[in-house]
């Protein structure tokens, strides 16, 4: 869902259906892992960018990666 990462619950029967649609696949969570974890070893080895999965990584992307990494922990995907 483009432009929306969370919902409003004024009841708890909303919560469940709230996590099940705001939660990142888990295909996509663990890209975003292998992101993370691969653009923090470029950092350390002194580099701008990285590639991964064919596609180049840089500190936005990293950035982007970490936000669905922190979302996908906290529903317990990760």
């Amino acid at each position: 869902m483009i432009g929306c990462d969370g919902k409003w619950a004024i009841h708890p029967s909303q919560i469940e259906i709230g996590n099940e649609v705001f939660a990142p696949d888990p295909e996509v969570a663990e890209r975003a892992k292998r992101i993370v974890d691969a653009y923090a070893e470029a950092m350390d080895e002194g580099k701008g960018a990285v590639s991964v999965d064919g596609q180049m990584v840089d500190e936005a992307t990293n950035k982007m990666a970490q936000d669905i990494v922190e979302t996908a922990e906290a529903a317990g995907i990760l």
